[in-house]
């Protein structure tokens, strides 16, 4: 019979045993960038799993942040001492910003879950970027509404400003129009007859009343793969909380013949319940109606198309109410914003 004091110490020697044997299941890398995504684009990249332990590890779920992340691995063996490699899908929406998501692995047998982080930026050819007043960073995305952390505090909002306008392929373009208004560079050497690989533009929300602020601002280009872009303006008067669970907030029909008719979709990030029963648009001259819905087991896809009206020209940002039924059978409505430029097909974006 062992001595207590030498009993403790065989005990402590198994516990440091199973827990070398253990050891940790780790993601290399712990976190996939991205760099700039394509709107409406599906990506793939591959990392390890890699097992530090001295006994096999097998893979007991791979839980997704989103329904927008895939990876087969459940049931899938880590050798000990070794890695497996996973390919992991990414099926990026139409909005465009900051696209974070991640997939947490779990492994049962006291192992701790392991995690792998993706980033990356949705955008199109042409992407617009401004400076965040509260943190000094370079955003995706306009900030009117001030720092979360001190709402009182005595730096106001700027209401105007400047984005940065500038080529992810390389091309040089032409800003044509901001807001279907003529363009207001910040170099004086700058024109909307200037091609450029960059291009900062002004842009102003002073005076405007309260409902007449944009939830994005428009900029009409002539990239023939970025005629239109938007970013979104975050301001406490163009908040946007749906009732409806869209995967994405808007449409970029991008630039459009006159008469014409456009289909477009929109996701549902819930299919079990929610059915989209009617659509009203608020621009007299854009009628658009519902034509269809096709759900699978995680979203549906929402089917519409938009007829314009002959006469109509120029950049359109305008709201569409979406009426819908809940799961439990109550009526939601939720506006769900369009843009689009409506040109001659042998004119220029925005002219």
């Amino acid at each position: 019979m062992l001595s207590p004091r030498r009993a403790s110490l065989a005990l402590a020697l198994a516990v440091l045993s199973s827990a070398t044997a253990l050891a940790d299941v780790i993601a290399d890398p712990a976190l996939i960038a991205l760099g700039f995504i394509e709107p409406r684009s599906s990506i793939t990249r591959t990392f390890r799993l890699v097992n530090t332990g001295t006994t096999p590890v097998t893979i007991a779920s791979a839980v997704p942040s989103c329904t927008c992340t895939s990876v087969d691995a459940a049931g899938k063996v880590i050798p000990a001492q070794g890695s497996i490699e996973l390919p992991i899908t990414m099926k990026v929406a139409a909005s465009t910003g900051i696209k974070v998501a991640s997939i947490t692995f779990t492994f049962g047998a006291g192992l701790a879950p392991a995690r792998v982080d993706m980033q990356g930026e949705i955008c199109f050819p042409v992407r617009a970027t401004s400076i965040d007043f509260v943190t000094a960073a370079r955003v995706p995305f306009i900030n009117a509404f001030g720092d979360p952390a001190n709402p009182q505090g005595s730096v106001s909002p700027p209401l105007s400003g400047a984005v940065t306008v500038e080529s992810v392929d390389g091309a040089a373009f032409r800003v044509l129009s901001v807001m279907g208004q003529p363009t207001e560079f910040v170099d004086a050497s700058d024109s909307a007859s200037t091609p450029r690989t960059s291009h900062e533009v002004r842009y102003s929300f002073e005076g405007l009343a309260c409902e007449k602020i944009p939830p994005f601002l428009v900029i009409a280009t002539d990239h023939p793969k970025a005629p239109v872009i938007d970013i979104r303006v975050r301001h406490k008067c163009s908040r946007i909380a749906p009732r409806i669970p869209f995967a994405e907030y808007r449409a970029n029909l991008g630039a459009v013949v006159p008469g014409s008719s456009i289909p477009f979709e929109f996701e549902l990030k819930q299919s079990k319940g929610w059915t989209v029963t009617d659509v009203t648009s608020s621009e007299p001259r854009v009628k658009v109606q519902l034509t269809g819905q096709r759900s699978d087991a995680d979203h549906a896809l929402v089917s519409l198309v938009g007829t314009l009206d002959p006469s109509l020209r120029g950049v359109l940002l305008f709201p569409a109410t979406m009426t819908a039924t809940d799961p439990g059978g109550a009526t939601q409505r939720s506006d769900f914003w369009i843009c689009l430029d409506v040109r001659e097909p042998t004119q220029k974006a925005g002219s």
